[in-house]
């Protein structure tokens, strides 16, 4: 699952992103780097029409293909390592790759807290790849008066084998985190959260 949509709104640090990406040869906005620390890049982009970034977040992690997707698979433990991720569980299995997640993210006072409802499918499993892809599905869980439901939101992890005990890791999403919130305020923030959930993710494999 993902680095959601609660990683826009962390306190600590910031990179700008006042500026627009700029269209390769076929019209596609190309990534630009925001953030290169430790092993880990962070990348933005515009997205469609709206007036927030997309981010794209990769990194290189000594460990096993296992572990990284039980530890995705687990989404019990995401208040643990996902940026101000406040509560997650599966709401609903539909099959062995297709399941049902909510999750709750704390952002500063005086917003109110959001919650969001995916749909977590996994596309790709093999020995040496793994992709799964989250979609909003906000009207699958009844709402709560005291969040602020999420209801645009998309995203992907993907797990690529790149040599023994070396996986390339690359997280990849948008969300609007709805209200009265600037999209120029939401972007101010929108790097250091994937970049903090991938320092963290970095770590529980280590343990």
């Amino acid at each position: 699952m993902p680095s959601f949509v609660f990683i826009l709104f962390t306190t600590s640090g910031f990179y700008f992103l006042g500026r627009t990406g700029i269209p390769n040869q076929n019209g596609i906005i190309d990534w630009e780097l925001r953030k290169d620390k430790d092993g880990i890049q962070v990348f933005t982009r515009n997205y469609q029409n709206s007036e927030i970034k997309e981010f794209k977040a990769v990194t290189v992690l000594q460990t096993d293909l296992d572990t990284l997707v039980e530890i995705l698979k687990d989404i019990d433990k995401y208040p643990f390592w996902m940026a101000n991720c406040k509560s997650a569980l599966t709401y609903e299995v539909i099959n062995d790759s297709t399941r049902i997640d909510y999750m709750t993210t704390a952002v500063p006072w005086p917003l109110n807290d959001r919650d969001v409802v995916f749909k977590f499918m996994i596309i790709k499993q093999s020995e040496n790849y793994f992709e799964a892809i989250l979609k909003a599905v906000p009207d699958r869980v009844p709402e709560e008066k005291k969040f602020v439901r999420i209801r645009n939101s998309e995203g992907r992890w993907t797990f690529t084998k790149i040599e023994q005990n070396k996986i390339e890791v690359e997280h990849q999403f948008f969300g609007d985190p709805e209200g009265s919130i600037p999209g120029w305020i939401v972007n101010m923030f929108i790097v250091n959260g994937p970049y903090q959930t991938l320092t963290n993710l970095r770590d529980r494999c280590q343990k």
